[in-house]
């Protein structure tokens, strides 16, 4: 990803989720770019929309094991590693925890998916528009070309889940975990989880 597409990546990223900053003490700022470098270091492939040249959302995803861009993934590990060691950070274990809160995957279902939609995010100036819809079914095409069979896609009561089904996917798991998203969703404590599966 080019620098002028990660700026913009963290916009969007801080603009819609927490990403840990409530309880780390640290800047959502800081904390989107720290995400933006997981997602990054786990990247496979990644569909863009542009208007007027400007990244407007994006969509990525990962396949378990792969040794594609392995100097780029272990650039984006080293840059989020440094991130993490920031004297922002008031408490990195809120920071990490915000992260495996999200990863909930049972154990029936860990050696199931040959990978994962990783991201699917939005300025929410062009949502409704099918955007999503597009870069979805793009990284589905790169997805089957990568010779994969059937994608993991990790949702919750923060996003646009529909979206999911109307292009085909399955869910096949539903749980409930901590409301990371404070002041997003009616019930404070909890959030529902869901698992989809996009077979290809």
């Amino acid at each position: 990803m080019k620098y002028k597409d990660m700026k913009k990546a963290v916009k969007l990223l801080e603009n819609e989720w927490d990403l840990g900053k409530k309880k780390s003490g640290a800047s959502r700022h800081l904390c989107a770019w720290i995400y933006l470098m997981e997602l990054l270091e786990q990247a496979d492939y990644i569909a863009y929309y542009r208007i007027n040249g400007s990244l407007v959302g994006f969509a990525s995803y990962a396949k378990w094991d792969s040794k594609k861009h392995f100097f780029k993934k272990l650039i984006y590990r080293i840059i989020k590693n440094r991130l993490y060691k920031s004297k922002e950070i008031k408490n990195r274990n809120a920071l990490k925890e915000y992260m495996n809160n999200y990863n909930y995957v049972p154990k029936k279902l860990e050696d199931y998916f040959d990978g994962e939609v990783s991201m699917l995010i939005i300025d929410e100036k062009y949502r409704g528009k099918g955007i999503g819809k597009k870069l979805l079914q793009d990284v589905f095409d790169a997805a089957k070309k990568d010779d994969m069979r059937n994608l993991q896609i990790l949702s919750d009561e923060s996003c646009n889940y529909g979206v999911y089904e109307t292009l085909g996917c399955k869910k096949v798991y539903e749980t409930t975990i901590k409301n990371m998203e404070f002041g997003k969703l009616g019930d404070i404590l909890n959030e529902k989880a869901f698992i989809y599966e996009k077979k290809l």
